[in-house]
């Protein structure tokens, strides 16, 4: 009898397997059509993509904090974030049946990391949407709302990530080298709950779906690179500073590119030319960290400037003074990746 009842809940249990196999449309078996990954990216053995749209040019909300509603003021309080402008990718993946949000997060940072990225911002609902563990929003979906309120032209988007009750978030940084643009990528990564399931897509509830980002700026223009001796001298007689961005960094370390070297000669020209002038070395930021975080890196890298025309070049350190300024005196909006990258800069500003 026990074998008999076993053999009929095997066969049950197999049965139910298979209608839940046959509710899969055939075109959600496998890649929608003209689908791939991004090339910085792999996947999670047994993912298939769900939605895919590339654009030339874009911009895309890379949020970099928690987006709460204030109930008292009845409205969204402003939320740390960049613009980021440049080719967009975009690509929802339907992750295996036995994969995790955390799996999915990590999974992808891993990868990232060992590319060069850096992890800006980490969040998570933590299945409790509506609790303070919440470090994404305070209920609702507003999260995935509010970062991606633009983009409403795809079910998934629209109420399956909202819906979610477990749900996590990471943004990526990979800065650009010798003038090549910066790439960031976002993941959100939703557990499906059985209100917002879809069958036909082959997202059943705990099904995770992860919307993948990947924004590639624009290389800073050459004429903002590279300013020489007799330009420098130029723009400091008439404006009493000179701003350059052919001076390098790492993200968040002051040690000196070789590619900087070009630049420091033309420092080195413009003080020999004129032996009496004296000149503020001022480093500054975007607004992406802390201030004061920013002002001890501006600071840092201005004194590396100062001790590279010292020792390398034979400046008199008599003639300069390091200042870091962190972001509290931008050239642009910190809006947008092209403004942030008009921020980044060291300045030559006369002070005798």
């Amino acid at each position: 009898m026990k074998t008999s009842l076993s053999l009929a809940l095997v066969v049950a249990c197999g049965l139910v397997s298979g209608l839940a196999q046959a509710q899969i449309s055939p075109e959600f078996t496998r890649d929608k059509e003209g689908a791939k990954d991004h090339p910085l990216l792999k996947r999670i053995e047994g993912s298939i993509i769900l939605h895919y749209a590339t654009k030339k040019f874009d911009s895309h909300q890379v949020a970099l904090g928690p987006v709460i509603f204030d109930y008292g003021e009845q409205k969204t309080k402003e939320w740390k974030k960049i613009e980021a402008e440049g080719a967009r990718t975009t690509l929802f993946y339907r992750e295996p049946a036995d994969a995790s949000t955390l799996e999915c997060l990590r999974s992808y940072q891993a990868d990232l990391k060992e590319k060069g990225f850096e992890v800006l911002f980490e969040g998570t609902s933590n299945g409790k949407p509506q609790e303070e563990a919440n470090t994404l929003d305070n209920g609702y979906g507003r999260f995935a709302a509010a970062v991606y309120q633009t983009e409403k032209d795809y079910g998934l988007q629209e109420y399956t990530l909202p819906g979610a009750d477990d749900f996590r978030y990471t943004a990526l940084k990979k800065t650009g080298e010798g003038g090549a643009g910066d790439v960031y990528v976002t993941i959100f990564a939703a557990a499906v709950t059985d209100s917002w399931k879809d069958p036909e897509k082959g997202i059943l509830a705990g099904t995770v779906v992860a919307r993948v980002d990947v924004i590639e700026t624009k290389a800073l223009q050459n004429r903002m690179v590279m300013v020489k001796a007799d330009e420098m001298e130029k723009q400091i007689t008439t404006t009493g500073r000179v701003a350059l961005y052919g001076i390098y960094f790492d993200t968040n370390k002051a040690t000196l590119k070789p590619e900087s070297d070009t630049t420091l000669a033309e420092v080195q020209k413009l003080m020999t030319q004129d032996g009496s002038i004296k000149l503020l070395i001022v480093g500054h930021t975007d607004n992406v960290g802390e201030f004061e975080f920013n002002r001890d890196l501006s600071n840092r890298r201005a004194a590396a400037v100062v001790e590279a025309l010292t020792s390398r070049y034979g400046i008199s350190s008599q003639r300069l003074f390091p200042f870091g300024c962190s972001f509290a005196s931008p050239a642009a909006p910190n809006a947008s990746e092209d403004g942030r990258s008009k921020n980044r800069r060291v300045e030559l500003v006369k002070w005798n």
